[in-house]
């Protein structure tokens, strides 16, 4: 939670204001449109639960007035009077009897129904053991004594309805209550797929529809396309299909027929009141998208023009930052960022100015320093001396001490360079060399002096006693130092560009990192590392000075980086 905290906190005010819309508009509107639409769909579930259902409970209504009018038809036969004369008259031997009742009373009854029901697939009156087989109308008793459901028909004077799925067969039985002696039983066979139909006209199409009987199915239909089409519907699948796939199918129930004891189920997939309903959620997304993008596009316009200022002063503080002082802030708002923005302005200029006033006051500063500094020394008298001294070790023979004093007196020359503040390069390495001759004489010669510098750039111009400082740093503090082995002192110089650089490298004792970070940043007196550095900082600028590398045991190497002035005041190009 912390890190998201800190990474909203570090964006920019653009994106800010971009995550706040996402927040407070985009993600509201979003929930509230997901709920509509989750709402909306459980609406058209339940209104299709209850279609289905109606649609159901239609198609059962239809199937149940079929089987009153069979049970009514079966229950006329088996109270008829002719036909219960006709089926127990004891006709003996007498055919010819028995033929002309069959056909004038007993085929005429019987048949019509076939005929005013098309229906009806058969009609059979099962009587006594010993009556004769007319047709399909007539039968004896034994012919059905074996079936499985004439055992529950001696048991009750109702209709009794067999279907079988397989052989797609479905008829009514019953008993003939007022023959005494002997048993009767009225047999109305109808046709399967006509008594059913209106299970399979509820729909147009993806649907099923489910009958079963004590358990067992007695019908099914189903009409899907993929990716349905492949589903079983036999007990234990259908078992499996209200358990695995209810949360994509709707299931109605209905019980058809108390006598009939038949039990309707309807199944449909859920995906098809979907697809009904995917135009609409199809604008809904569209508007949605539309809104999102028209609010989006207004957000960036408005934001732009909030934040637009901003970015501007943002990048004018970085600017004055890396220290350019020459950028122009203003604004001709009136808010608060206006305000802002004007404020900022008019502190730079009164930067600038303070800065201009303490920079020029820095170097006047310096330049008096120098100068005081050169005027304690008296020029014509120190060169006196030094002469006098070398004339009196030429008449002593001293030529080491006449060597040094020349060596000291020409150091000297170069270092006060008639009071100037910049030399040519030239000149500064001459100092250095006067400078280094009297510190090797000073060490007996204690330690080796590598120099590489390119003649080319001697003519740029430079402040003086820069190298001296930074050669005496690493006598004393390296080479000086060092116990073991033979002390070395580099001096380089090359040209990059439009810079100089000069750098000078000893093999000494070295020092920390943190040690050397420091060396320009810590108070120190005279003509210090810290002095030349600030020098060359105050007349190049802050992007010039010098730059130190050490390590501790293998020494240390100070670089120095200024422009590449000639002697005519003029960048060299």
């Amino acid at each position: 939670m912390k890190k998201i905290y800190h990474w909203i906190k570090n964006l920019k005010l653009r994106n800010k204001l971009y995550l706040i819309y996402v927040a407070a508009g985009l993600l509201p509107m979003l929930l509230v449109g997901l709920y509509c639409c989750y709402y909306m769909n459980q609406l058209l579930v339940e209104r299709e639960v209850k279609n289905l259902q109606n649609s159901l409970n239609q198609a059962v209504s239809v199937v149940e007035n079929q089987l009153h009018i069979y049970e009514n038809m079966s229950d006329y036969l088996a109270f008829n009077q002719a036909i219960l004369q006709t089926v127990s008259y004891p006709y003996e031997d007498n055919y010819y009897e028995m033929y002309y009742q069959f056909s004038t009373v007993f085929d005429p009854m019987v048949t019509s129904l076939k005929y005013l029901h098309s229906d009806i697939r058969q009609v059979t009156v099962y009587a006594r053991s010993d009556i004769e087989r007319h047709d399909t109308t007539l039968a004896p008793i034994t012919d059905i004594e074996h079936e499985p459901w004439y055992e529950e028909l001696s048991d009750t004077d109702r209709v009794l309805w067999v279907v079988e799925e397989e052989q797609k067969r479905v008829f009514c039985v019953r008993k003939m209550p007022r023959l005494q002696e002997e048993t009767g039983v009225i047999y109305i066979e109808v046709d399967y797929d006509k008594l059913f139909e209106p299970m399979t006209q509820m729909l147009d199409e993806n649907y099923g529809v489910y009958l079963q009987k004590d358990g067992e199915k007695v019908f099914s239909y189903q009409v899907f396309g993929e990716p349905y089409s492949g589903l079983a519907f036999d007990q234990e699948h259908m078992l499996s299909l209200k358990k695995e796939k209810g949360d994509e199918f709707i299931f109605v129930e209905c019980d058809l027929s108390e006598e009939l004891g038949l039990h309707a189920l309807l199944y449909r997939p859920i995906a098809q009141i979907e697809e009904t309903i995917a135009p609409m959620m199809k604008g809904v997304v569209i508007i949605f998208v539309l809104s999102v993008i028209v609010a989006g596009l207004l957000l960036t316009r408005l934001t732009r023009g909030m934040v637009r200022n901003i970015e501007k002063l943002s990048r004018n503080m970085k600017e004055v930052k890396k220290g350019n002082l020459e950028v122009k802030v203003t604004s001709d708002s009136q808010d608060e960022i206006g305000e802002l923005i004007q404020g900022f302005g008019d502190m730079v200029e009164y930067i600038k100015t303070l800065i201009e006033e303490v920079y020029e006051g820095r170097i006047s500063l310096k330049e008096y320093e120098m100068k005081a500094l050169q005027a304690q020394i008296n020029p014509h008298f120190l060169y006196n001396t030094l002469s006098l001294i070398n004339w009196k070790a030429i008449e002593a023979e001293e030529k080491d001490i006449s060597k040094i004093t020349l060596t000291l007196s020409k150091f000297y020359r170069t270092a006060l360079n008639k009071g100037n503040n910049v030399m040519p390069l030239e000149d500064e390495i001459s100092n250095v060399k006067s400078y280094l001759d009297i510190q090797l004489m000073m060490h007996d010669y204690e330690f080796d002096v590598e120099m590489d510098i390119d003649p080319s750039m001697y003519f740029y111009d430079t402040p003086n006693l820069i190298l001296q400082p930074l050669i005496e740093n690493a006598i004393d503090h390296g080479i000086d130092l060092k116990t073991e082995g033979r002390g070395k002192i580099i001096i380089r110089g090359w040209q990059e560009g439009k810079n100089v650089y000069l750098s000078v490298e000893d093999n000494g004792v070295g020092m920390e990192e943190d040690v050397a970070k420091s060396i320009l940043t810590q108070k120190s007196k005279g003509y210090g590392v810290r002095n030349v550095n600030d020098r060359i900082r105050l007349v190049y600028g802050p992007d010039y000075g010098l730059d130190i590398r050490s390590k501790v045991g293998e020494g240390t190497r100070i670089t120095i980086r200024f422009p590449a002035v000639n002697t005519k005041g003029g960048a060299d190009h």
